[in-house]
Parts: structure tokens; sequence; C-alpha cells
């Protein structure tokens, strides 16, 4: 009985160990309003970026910066209650696709010269609201 009893406190422990370890990987600092200065957040392309959540005539939504800079957001939250508000948003950036594509697609090889600025992803992990 006491056996039993310390081998289920053992996976309760790694239990907790686990979730926390997990909990820790990317902090949401949109709500803390801190600035990003680990190392280790740097090499994800972890940023906060402040803007206007604008809603495409094909559903999808966009963080509008400045006249130039424009992100894609992708994220498992629902991002629609925030459309016409500007928000601070932390995530991360990607300036390539990283899973393949299944479809057709023309891609620009040299994004620095014509290049609209549509084509940075960026995925959302925390938000709020700016006044």
């Amino acid at each position: 009985m006491i056996r039993n009893a310390l081998i289920a406190i053992y996976i309760l422990v790694v239990l907790a160990i686990s979730a926390v370890a997990r909990a820790g990987v990317l902090p949401n600092n949109a709500t803390q309003g801190e600035e990003i200065t680990s190392s280790e957040l740097q090499n994800y392309n972890f940023k906060t970026h402040v803007g206007d959540v604008v809603a495409l005539a094909d559903g999808s939504l966009v963080l509008v910066i400045d006249q130039q800079n424009i992100l894609v957001l992708k994220s498992q939250m629902d991002l629609t209650p925030f459309v016409g508000s500007k928000v601070m948003m932390s995530g991360i950036e990607l300036d390539q696709q990283l899973a393949p594509s299944y479809g057709f697609d023309s891609v620009d090889p040299l994004p620095g010269v014509n290049s609209s600025g549509n084509s940075v992803t960026f995925f959302v992990f925390g938000i709020s609201e700016v006044r």
C-alpha cells in the first residue's frame, strides 16, 4: 500500500514537472507589455507587434502595422473579436514557408524587389487590445 502511494506521488511529480516545462516555452508577452530580451526567444524569431487587425476579402486576417508592413496572421485562437481594433500581438514571425504546399502557388524569387510585404506569416501566441 505504501509502495503504491509512493508510485502515485512519483507519477504526479513527473507530470507536474512536465506541465511546468511546457508552459514556460513561449510566454505571452503581449499581455505583460514587456520587451523580449531572451536570446532563446530571438532564435525562434519571437516578436511583439502593435497594429490594426483587418479582415481581407478572402476571410484571412492580417495585422497592418503601417502602410509598408503587413503581416498575415495564423493562430489557434479566434482573432475575429479583434477585427478593427488596435492590438499588441506576440508570436513567431516566419519569412519562408516551412510546411509543404499542396496547391498551385507563385513565389517571388526576389522578395526584396517587387514585394508587397504580405509574404510574412505571423503565428500569434498572445494578444491584447491597446487603448
